[in-house]
């Protein structure tokens, strides 16, 4: 029988149908449709299950999977999404990635969010449309549905940074374990009260992770402390350093940089202050540079194995690429991961007695 008009024009809307026309369909979340077209459906009900299996049969959609199918050859390119490149600890990533990618004959694709939500889902859509084999995501925040609907697309992988629904395998480091380690130091260096350092912004998973077991750590053990936001990165975050620096001067305060950039923050509040630590001060900070080596005497550091790091998320990357084209349906089989690689403490003078 001929198509009439009508079916023609109700087959071509089917075939258009993405992840969040069937979420919007179904009544649920677009990572919710991915996590079932994955088969990775943790706690949904029985009820969403079939309400999404009925959207699905009565549209015709056909997830990604298939279509992979028809790829006879891959791109060799890793797409990266990067958070802040300013952030040392992104550069140090960014070489390394770049030498595992190369290890195993990919190139890298680089885009650069600024910390801009925005900015990072427009990546995402640009990388996926460039035809990567898979993504790497150091997500700023704000896109967790973006992200999940990604990976119902292609593989993902997860740099440092979770998101909410923790349904794509992550690497990262040891943050819970580090942060005791660096309390550990202060605590052994006979600080009577400790404050964490970190950025007015709360959307970096990692810094609540390690503003949460500073809370824990200092709880657990019975000390004195806070958690210090800087205002901003510039001019009031110095600010508000000196202040908190000069508000407990002659006493025994040590201060943890949460991460690298606030660590060069309270550098530049330090030098104000003169060429040593003040009396009484002790300091540590997260990742490990050649300035934590001659700084004060050398600083102590929650040293993140960044290599390592990076070897692993192209391990795991390369792991899901392998399933996807030259397997049809078997991406199930890798359940996502929560890696976890161990750092270690740089003890140095910053924390000596």
């Amino acid at each position: 029988m001929a198509q009439t008009a009508d079916n023609w024009e109700t087959g071509c809307a089917m075939a258009q149908m993405r992840i969040k026309d069937i979420a919007a369909e179904a009544g649920v979340s677009p990572a919710t449709v991915s996590r079932y077209l994955n088969n990775r459906p943790g706690q949904m009900t029985e009820e969403t299950r079939a309400r999404i299996a009925a959207v699905i049969e009565r549209t015709g959609y056909r997830p990604r999977a298939a279509a992979r199918n028809l790829r006879s050859s891959r791109t060799n390119l890793i797409g990266v999404i990067l958070a802040d490149i300013a952030n040392p600890f992104s550069s140090a990533m960014l070489e390394g990635l770049s030498a595992s990618a190369a290890a195993r004959g990919c190139s890298l694709m680089t885009a650069i969010s600024g910390n801009d939500s925005a900015k990072e889902a427009e990546s995402l859509t640009r990388l996926i449309d460039a035809g990567v084999d898979g993504l790497v995501v150091n997500t700023c925040g704000g896109n967790d549905e973006a992200i999940a609907a990604a990976a119902g697309r292609l593989p993902v992988v997860l740099l440092d940074r979770d998101v909410a629904d923790g349904g794509v395998d992550l690497v990262t480091s040891n943050n819970r374990e580090l942060v005791a380690g660096l309390v550990d130091a202060l605590a052994a260096a006979g600080s009577e009260r400790l404050c964490l350092l970190t950025e007015a912004s709360d959307d970096s998973p990692v810094r609540r992770e390690r503003a949460e077991a500073f809370a824990d750590e200092l709880s657990r053990r019975g000390l004195a402390g806070e958690v210090v936001t800087l205002a901003d990165g510039g001019a009031t975050g110095v600010g508000r350093l000196d202040e908190t620096i000069r508000g407990y001067a002659g006493k025994k305060l040590g201060l943890i940089a949460v991460n690298g950039l606030v660590f060069l923050r309270l550098t530049e509040a330090l030098a104000q202050l003169g060429p040593s630590l003040p009396a009484g001060l002790k300091i540590a900070t997260f990742d490990d540079y050649p300035w934590n080596h001659v700084l004060f005497g050398g600083v102590t550091t929650a040293a993140q194995d960044t290599l390592t790091i990076a070897e692993c998320v192209v391990e795991r990357l390369s792991e899901r690429i392998d399933v996807v084209t030259t397997t049809v349906g078997d991406a199930a089989k890798l359940a996502p991961k929560r890696i976890e690689i161990p750092g270690h403490i740089e003890h140095r003078a910053s924390t000596s007695r």
